[in-house]
């Protein structure tokens, strides 16, 4: 690390913990009290930190703050971070899910994708396959950052191959493309990620439970016309030179074929699905069916439980299928994982009725939010997210929005379990600036392939589109689905 970046680190440090430990000092504004100003002191400080500085220690500091500030004991603050189902469904659906990416399995999806023969000379084909497939493979992953890489990875080749460079339009707006491929994918699953963080946090202070297979149906149908807008876009909007990706074709996927799945790969091609399916069998059939009742008790935490402890128990030639320390220490981001645990806790805090903070925000943003019609408040609330989150991390946002969006379904009638999903999918349409996500700020720092301006030009279309495309589709499937 330069000097500079030294002190400029240092000094946003410095920032952040003053607003952690100096907010509280302000004199209460009704109807939050001294003990919510402490709160939400912390509550802004890690948004500063988290967002200049780091994610990892940034966390663990929050959780002391809390028990220096005198919001609750240390022991309990531990207990309720890590003693959380979430953070446990984090850790192991990360193990699991690491372990599908390590031993190659995603490849091989991928291949299948890109080797259909519909790709052969249709260059807008091509585009929505490969974006599509950048969205599948995310969607199957514990974390979409190799996805992304790895996807990043084969559109170069591709591009050199053909002859494209930086400042093409095309290369631009496939880089851009697969970006939103993977954020696509990112919000899929409300089992990982950002995605769980927030649909924990709704949860817990509407004490509703979001069905996974509503949720992700809704995700499937949106993510998929998503990327074919996306595909639209290039042929109607867009208009780049496609004329060296027109003679694409599947030879130049399968000239480096992939070897038959070995034992270890197709086992863990058929837990892949096999956890889908165990985790959404109680969606589908009623409870009271021996076996999907004893899955509803067990839980995706049970069940990924499960998986792991099988693949560590048993062995081919000698060695357990999965080797646990090396999946974990590889695959596990533990930035993640105490975001999540700490996510919980200032989730808790923030709602607290003793700090005054929902009351506060829900009065304050009753002009623009109270009083609507269902339909209206829904749309208001998907705008509202999908812009914020241009400037603020996506599960930080949803965290504490949960309370105020149940808050206002409630007093608007609106289903609250369809704002709850919109307002999670929109979160994750974060593209526009480096500190819409950690994602995009790569994207812009992708300097090799494709300028800042061009990430906001085609960027800002796409928000635009996506925004349109929630409020008018996204928010009566939501409605209808749930």
């Amino acid at each position: 690390m330069s000097a500079p970046k030294n002190t400029a680190y240092y000094v946003h440090t410095l920032i952040g913990l003053i607003i952690m430990f100096g907010f509280g000092l302000l004199e209460p504004f009704a109807p939050v009290t001294p003990l919510g100003m402490k709160v939400l002191g912390i509550f802004l400080g890690l948004i500063y930190l988290w967002s200049f500085v780091d994610i990892l220690w940034p966390s663990l500091a929050g959780m002391l703050a809390l028990a220096i500030v005198g919001y609750a004991p240390m022991p309990v603050i531990i207990r309720r971070a890590f003693g959380d189902l979430v953070p446990v469904l984090v850790f192991f659906a990360m193990i699991l899910f690491g372990a599908i990416q390590h031993y190659g399995v995603t490849k091989y999806i991928s291949r299948w994708f890109l080797t259909r023969k519909i790709i052969n000379g249709q260059p807008v084909m091509f585009s929505f396959i490969f974006i599509y497939t950048t969205y599948v493979i995310a969607a199957l992953s514990a974390n979409i950052l190799p996805a992304l890489l790895f996807m990043w990875a084969v559109l170069y080749g591709v591009l050199q191959d053909v002859g494209y460079k930086k400042g093409d339009r095309y290369t631009a707006i496939m880089v851009v493309g697969t970006l939103f491929g993977a954020i696509s994918g990112q919000a899929a699953k409300p089992f990982t990620g950002s995605a769980l963080m927030i649909v924990s946090a709704f949860e817990k202070v509407s004490k509703l439970q979001i069905d996974y297979l509503s949720y992700m149906t809704f995700g499937f149908i949106t993510s998929s016309l998503g990327v074919i807008i996306y595909a639209l876009l290039i042929k109607f909007v867009f208009r780049p030179d496609m004329s060296k990706i027109a003679s694409i074709n599947t030879e130049r996927f399968e000239k480096d074929k992939l070897p038959p799945m070995d034992a270890r790969q197709k086992i863990f091609f058929a837990c892949l699905f096999g956890y889908l399916g165990l985790i959404l069998l109680p969606s589908i059939l009623p409870k009271t069916i021996g076996v999907v009742k004893f899955l509803s008790n067990m839980g995706p935490w049970g069940i990924v439980i499960t998986f792991v402890a099988a693949l560590c128990l048993f062995k081919i030639d000698g060695k357990p299928i999965m080797e646990f320390k090396e999946i974990a220490g590889r695959y596990v981001v533990w930035d993640v994982y105490f975001l999540i645990a700490m996510a919980g806790v200032i989730s808790d805090a923030l709602t607290e009725g003793a700090t005054g903070i929902t009351p506060f925000l829900t009065e304050f943003l009753n002009p623009l939010l109270g009083g609507k019609s269902p339909l209206i408040f829904m749309a208001l609330v998907t705008v509202f997210s999908m812009v914020i989150t241009q400037a603020a991390n996506n599960g930080v946002m949803g965290v504490l929005l949960s309370p105020i969006i149940f808050a206002f379904a409630q007093q608007n009638g609106a289903n609250p379990l369809a704002a709850a999903t919109l307002m999670t999918f929109g979160l994750h349409v974060a593209i526009l600036t480096p500190a819409a996500s950690p994602y995009a700020a790569i994207l812009f720092a992708n300097k090799e392939w494709i300028d800042a301006g061009d990430v906001t030009k085609y960027g800002s279309i796409i928000f635009i589109v996506m925004v349109i495309f929630y409020v008018l589709i996204g928010l009566p499937l939501a409605n209808i689905i749930f």
